[in-house]
């Protein structure tokens, strides 16, 4: 979690654990709560959740048709 926190990528810590598959390395990292936030802020999303999508007739019919 310190090499994760410390912003290491996952495919170099499972070098360094000498892993498999990157899978067994991910069951061990769980991320907390201030990794999330700091993940959000980088990407750009902010808690406005702004206008929620309204689909028009034609894809209503689209999907109704599936």
């Amino acid at each position: 979690m310190k090499l994760l926190q410390s912003g290491v990528d996952l495919l170099t810590i499972q070098a360094w654990l000498g892993h498999a598959r990157v899978a067994t390395t991910h069951r061990y990292a769980t991320a907390d709560v201030e990794m999330m936030r700091n993940g959000l802020e980088k990407a750009g999303v902010t808690g406005d959740h702004g206008v929620r999508f309204q689909p028009n007739d034609s894809v209503l019919q689209l999907l109704n048709s599936i």
